[in-house]
């Protein structure tokens, strides 16, 4: 007896992704909404089910809708998530596709401007949210650069939200998150931890004054000239020297202790 194996048709069930994609650009269907179920989106675009079920199953990798089989009520559409994007510069990371250069290079374009946007549109309560996350940054200290850490990322965060620019906050994420994944061993093996974590506090300290007093460039100079004196040692030196470049593009030192900010070392 031969069994017949149901493939779906590559050819049709895009109509499926293409259907939500483009109904979701219209703001037709919006999160919360709940597509047909499988027959009625097989009647739809007269299609058989593994086809139907091949577009649910792409829509659900992308994040864009929660499925359950034969589910009567149909697929429910998710919000906008940023996972995939995340996932995907992490896989890019540890597939060697991405190196530590291309991501701090990076990170000093996006953590800078995110500072500059930052000095522009901040407002008095993101500012005192900022001033709150590091007295938490000083309280944290002795607890360890784990804990340290997460309260380091939520003052990056901060600063992100104030500038006010999805793309920067997006882009300052991830490559903050793939850097330290690839260096993160020789950052836990560095000596006096407790001097780093300081560093760090009285880094975001002088950032903060200089967004709090809206000046931009210097925000974005003193980013610029940390990032370079903490990952500098971790890239060739034709990277190095395209590190600094930058630093001097926006008007600061590259190499030696920086000019404002001599106890910026740990910036991470």
């Amino acid at each position: 007896m031969t069994i017949e194996v149901v493939t779906p048709d590559r050819r049709v069930f895009q109509r499926v992704v293409e259907y939500v994609e483009r109904g979701i650009a219209s703001g037709e269907i919006k999160p919360g909404d709940r597509l047909p179920s499988e027959r009625e989106l097989g009647e739809k675009f007269g299609i058989g089910r593994a086809s139907v079920r091949e577009g649910l199953r792409i829509l659900e990798h992308m994040e864009i809708i929660r499925s359950r089989p034969r589910d009567p009520r149909g697929p429910v559409v998710l919000p906008p998530s940023l996972e995939p994007v995340r996932r995907s510069v992490g896989l890019l990371t540890t597939y060697g596709y991405l190196d530590v250069a291309e991501l701090v290079e990076l990170r000093m374009i996006v953590d800078s401007s995110a500072c500059l946007l930052a000095a522009l549109r901040r407002t008095d309560d993101q500012l005192v949210a900022m001033e709150r996350n590091m007295a938490r940054m000083r309280e944290s200290i002795p607890l360890g650069r784990s804990e340290f850490s997460l309260v380091d990322l939520e003052f990056h965060e901060l600063v992100a939200r104030a500038g006010g620019n999805k793309l920067v906050r997006l882009y300052g994420n991830l490559t903050r998150e793939s850097v330290v994944k690839l260096i993160q061993q020789p950052i836990i093996n560095a000596a006096d931890g407790n001097a780093q974590m300081l560093h760090t506090l009285r880094h975001h300290r002088a950032v903060f004054d200089a967004i709090a007093a809206r000046d931009g460039a210097r925000a974005s100079r003193l980013v610029r000239e940390s990032l370079y004196e903490y990952y500098g040692d971790y890239v060739g030196d034709a990277d190095r020297a395209v590190l600094a470049e930058l630093v001097r593009q926006c008007g600061g030192t590259a190499g030696g202790r920086v000019s404002e900010s001599s106890d910026d070392h740990g910036a991470n």
